[in-house]
């Protein structure tokens, strides 16, 4: 009667499935500060009708300084997610 019984427990751990492996992902969010987001802008553009030329040409001036102050801090952003993406996958 006892092999009767130890023959159904051996055909379970045969027919045991193999180890299961998991493999998981590990996300990392890196935000840059929020210092970095500077891009200024002109809240309100004076009326183009009564500009004279010196306002116009002080509107351009004003522009492109706003302009080069928003590239470098996309730049600078780029930058420091180009830097922790790098420190990420050293590890």
């Amino acid at each position: 009667m006892k092999k009767i019984l130890i023959i159904p427990v051996l055909f379970l751990t045969a027919c045991a499935s193999p180890e299961t492996i998991v493999t998981t992902t590990k996300y990392q969010v890196i935000t840059p500060n929020a210092g970095m987001y500077n891009c200024p802008t002109i809240r309100a553009f004076p009326d183009p009708l009564t500009l004279s030329d010196i306002q116009v040409a002080q509107l351009i001036v004003q522009l492109y300084e706003n302009n080069q102050t928003c590239k470098n801090s996309i730049e600078a952003i780029k930058k420091f997610l180009q830097d922790a993406k790098a420190r990420i996958e050293r590890g």
